[in-house]
């Protein structure tokens, strides 16, 4: 049931049909739930999750589609690392705007292999890799769910060191409890 609401949620990114429902979202909230829905997957696998979120940050985003971000690239992190490694979710506001950032200790990639990742059904082929399933399609909907907030995805990575995935949102996207209130 997932796959297929990838793949219809892809095929909605690419023809201009997936609608937002934007709010403020309290981004500690849809971080503290994504760790935890994740938390049976990272303990399976005896990999450690960690989150560092301000308290009162906020964005003005679609929750459901935030959380789907954060879903696809914890799952991706956690799937990633070797037993015994962690997981870090964070975020920070600036003046340039609101960045989710995922980082693990995994088996990292090639820098050449970024745009393999990032596309549609795209799965990089290495030995490490091939033992993990999946269908290619979390990063390339992660991505086209950050444009369609405005924002993009940049991609860190290292073979054998570990990945860093930032999420950035716009300035005006950007608030806190107070000055949203």
């Amino acid at each position: 049931m997932a796959l297929i609401d990838d793949i219809l949620d892809v095929s909605k990114v690419d023809a201009g049909q997936l609608r937002l429902h934007e709010e403020w979202i309290d981004v500690g909230h849809a971080v503290r739930s994504c760790i935890h829905l994740m938390d049976i997957h990272a303990a399976r696998a005896s990999v450690r999750l960690e989150s560092a979120v301000p308290d009162d940050l906020r964005l003005w985003a679609d929750d459901r589609r935030v959380r789907q971000i954060l879903l696809n690239l914890v799952s991706n992190a956690v799937k990633f690392t070797p037993e015994g490694g962690r997981v870090r979710v964070s975020a920070r506001a600036g003046s340039d705007g609101t960045a989710l950032v995922v980082s693990d200790a995994g088996i990292g990639m090639s820098e050449k292999d970024i745009p393999i990742a990032l596309s549609r059904f795209g799965q990089i082929d290495s030995s490490l890799s091939r033992k993990h399933t999946g269908t290619g399609l979390g990063l390339s909907l992660t991505k086209g769910l950050a444009e369609l907030h405005g924002g993009t995805i940049d991609i860190v990575s290292k073979p054998g060191v570990g990945t860093t995935v930032t999420v950035n949102f716009p300035s005006e996207r950007t608030a806190r409890f107070r000055e949203a209130a």
